[in-house]
């Protein structure tokens, strides 16, 4: 049975740590709810021992269009009053997607042997976040899993076209970047050497420019093999490193502040962190907790380090809204909107509009960049264009006036 590290908060307001056993995360917060305590943060104590199926399930991932597919056709299902074994034996047959199909069976198998749902889930979270999770658990206890299963959908629906717009917008930089880095290559490997040899030929004085254009391919002609292999290393071992939790928190880091990406960024955040606090909250699941499943799946270890900080000071006793301040990406109107909405009780409504207002926001900034984009890639490019142009053709007039002199 796994071990977990365990920070809860008791009756009395005292902040405890304990190590407690349980098959899977979700059992804890049953066991601490039974010693009227409440769990603060989990994480779980590795085991030395190599586990083959726990390694090679990191490498099985779930496109986000096929878990919202996933949750569609289960809520549809159990809408019809199809009973969830029988939903989720109808699903598997239809899903093309081995590694899913295994694991929904895996889960058919715990529910006959008496499971709940979001515990039989829990073996799989790279098919299932913390939040799709969190938000099936407080389906089951209240009774109404097929209207959790809609806002799951919904909410996966609105991240899964914000992050695909997002995407859509950075795809022509990036190609016009890859396809500028081959023809530079080739320019230096193949171009230029032959315009090397006409000017030592001619004996003429290189200016600036063609002399480091020269230096530059002469040093791609000579240890070509060499720059490969430190381009491919830096590739791979950049991949590696960002993969780590050091490393994803630096690349968090440069998100909120490269100029560009900073704002598009922060602006996605706040939509996020709007969508999943009213998506948990009509769930039925109570702020802290709720908090406590954002800073797992909000998807930036920084603002995510600034929401657990959040978390215990509305744990203590401040406002929501008061708490947030530390953060980094909520603006002031964001702040005061959600003071709005706790005073007023309409929290719920008020984290809609948020939502609503930010996700437009991030539409408009989205399409207004990538109108900048083309424009920009064109002065990029002619740039390029016009450094090789200068390094050809300022010592060839230097060949023409020799030509001409008597």
């Amino acid at each position: 049975m796994p071990e977990f590290k365990v920070k809860l908060s008791t009756a009395e307001g005292e902040i405890v740590e304990q190590s407690m056993s349980a098959d899977t995360k979700f059992e804890l917060y049953d066991i601490a709810e039974s010693r009227n305590m409440m769990v603060l943060n989990v994480k779980e104590i590795k085991s030395s021992s190599v586990d083959l199926d726990s390694f090679f399930q990191k490498f099985q991932k779930l496109k986000p269009k096929e878990l919202e597919q996933f949750t569609s056709q289960l809520a549809a299902m159990l809408r019809a009053g199809i009973t969830l074994v029988d939903s989720l034996e109808t699903i598997q047959e239809q899903v093309d997607n081995k590694n899913f199909a295994a694991a929904i069976a895996q889960i058919i198998l715990d529910l006959n042997n008496g499971s709940s749902f979001s515990d039989a889930m829990a073996k799989f979270p790279n098919f299932f976040p913390e939040v799709y999770r969190g938000m099936v658990m407080a389906g089951e206890k209240a009774g109404v899993m097929e209207p959790i299963l809609k806002r799951l959908e919904i909410y996966l629906h609105t991240d899964n076209q914000t992050q695909a717009r997002i995407k859509s917008a950075m795809r022509y930089p990036t190609f016009v970047f890859i396809a500028l880095t081959f023809a530079f290559v080739a320019v230096m490997v193949f171009v230029i050497p032959q315009f090397a040899k006409m000017f030592e030929a001619q004996k003429v004085e290189l200016p600036l420019p063609t002399k480091i254009m020269l230096g530059t391919s002469s040093l791609f002609a000579k240890y070509w093999w060499f720059t490969g292999i430190i381009v491919i290393g830096a590739v791979i071992g950049s991949k590696i490193y960002f993969r780590t939790p050091s490393g994803k928190y630096v690349s968090d880091v440069l998100k909120l502040h490269i100029p560009v990406l900073k704002l598009l960024t922060k602006k996605s955040l706040v939509a996020r962190f709007a969508q999943l606090l009213e998506t948990l909250s009509r769930s039925g699941i109570q702020i802290i907790e709720s908090l406590q499943i954002i800073t797992l799946t909000l998807g930036n270890a920084v603002v995510a380090k600034e929401i657990a900080e959040a978390q215990k000071q509305v744990l203590e006793g401040a406002s929501l809204a008061d708490a947030l301040k530390g953060s980094r990406i909520f603006p002031k109107m964001v702040l005061k909107m959600i003071s709005v909405g706790e005073k007023s009780g309409a929290m719920d409504e008020m984290l809609s509009k948020i939502a609503e207002q930010y996700d437009e926001e991030l539409n408009q900034t989205i399409s207004r960049l990538s109108a900048m984009i083309e424009p920009l890639m064109t002065v990029v490019m002619g740039i390029f264009l016009l450094m090789i142009a200068l390094g050809i053709f300022l010592p060839m007039w230097g060949i023409y006036e020799n030509a001409l002199a008597p």
